[in-house]
């Protein structure tokens, strides 16, 4: 009697021990299983098998869709690797073009003067390692990844807002944003020539920084070189014009571009490197006092508004 009470009470003490691993496998599953095909048939099987031969058998085909599940995830995250990193490449290769890129403007600022050629601008781009910046934007990448599922960017109703997430991505993705990062503590520079109303440019290339504290005509004056050559460089890309024996002719209009900046010495320069770069000037301005306008245009056209009815 003695032996089969102690095993009475063993067998109810096993029990409620069984009773209690099975609630907290049900928890288990709940919480951490994902998949629900999967979740459904291990708490389903938990409850439903009493004999143990019944567990072993169930255990192995559990065992059995993890290893699918494990298989499949494991191709996947192979699959999705592949495309992140031809994502890397493919902004890697669009930073090296920018950079080139930007290289070609000064060189479309460039005139000519008794000393020979003389671009107007030079724009210092730093090189960087191509391992390191391919890093560097893998782990924006993911950093970004993590910060959007953070936000969430969900609705007043719950839903994923698009619209919103899409402009956010926009924004990080901008060309700017990524030169910095992969440019690290090095910056772009920029150094700019001075030119002065004899049509004279100076041998000396001026810091950007140097420039800024120049007077408001030189300022005016090498801010319109840079926006001619600009231009230049636009019109050559969309044209595709690579003829160096014919004269290039261009017009740009300008609205009211001059302000006070009627002084000779301050619209010289200007005019002379329009000129070179090949540029005609139509302005729309006030016919203010001083006759720089019809010393600099040819053909002045005046305008009065006619009386309504």
């Amino acid at each position: 009697i003695d032996k089969l009470e102690q095993c009475r009470d063993l067998l109810e003490s096993s029990g409620e021990l069984v009773k209690s691993n099975k609630e907290n496998f049900q928890i288990f599953c709940q919480q951490q299983i994902k998949n629900s095909k999967l979740k459904n048939m291990a708490i389903q099987g938990i409850l439903q098998k009493a004999e143990y031969e019944e567990l072993l058998k169930w255990e192995k085909n559990i065992i059995n869709q993890i290893n699918q599940t494990i298989q499949i995830t494991r191709q996947d995250l192979i699959e999705q690797d592949k495309e992140d990193a031809q994502f890397i490449i493919h902004l890697y290769k669009y930073l090296c073009t920018v950079a080139k890129e930007l290289k070609e403007i000064p060189k479309k600022t460039r005139v000519k003067t008794v000393d020979g050629d003389k671009d107007i601008y030079d724009f210092d781009v730093p090189s960087w390692q191509e391992d390191e910046s391919k890093e560097k934007l893998r782990n924006y990448m993911y950093n970004l990844l993590e910060e959007i599922d953070k936000q969430g960017f969900k609705n007043a109703e719950g839903v994923e807002d698009t619209p919103r997430l899409r402009k956010y991505i926009k924004e990080q993705f901008k060309v700017k944003q990524l030169l910095k990062l992969v440019l690290g503590n090095n910056a772009i520079r920029v150094k700019c020539r001075k030119v002065s109303n004899i049509n004279s440019i100076s041998g000396q290339k001026f810091s950007w920084e140097t420039s800024t504290k120049w007077s408001g005509g030189e300022r005016w004056s090498k801010n319109m070189a840079l926006y001619l050559g600009i231009l230049n460089y636009l019109a050559e890309k969309k044209q595709n014009i690579y003829s160096t024996t014919q004269k290039i002719s261009r017009v740009v209009i300008l609205d009211n571009p001059f302000g006070k900046a009627s002084s000779g010495h301050v619209l010289e320069p200007v005019f002379y490197i329009a000129k070179q770069l090949g540029f005609q000037i139509i302005a729309l301005t006030a016919h203010s006092e001083g006759d720089f306008i019809r010393k600099y245009f040819p053909i002045v056209y005046s305008c009065k508004l006619r009386q309504t009815a």
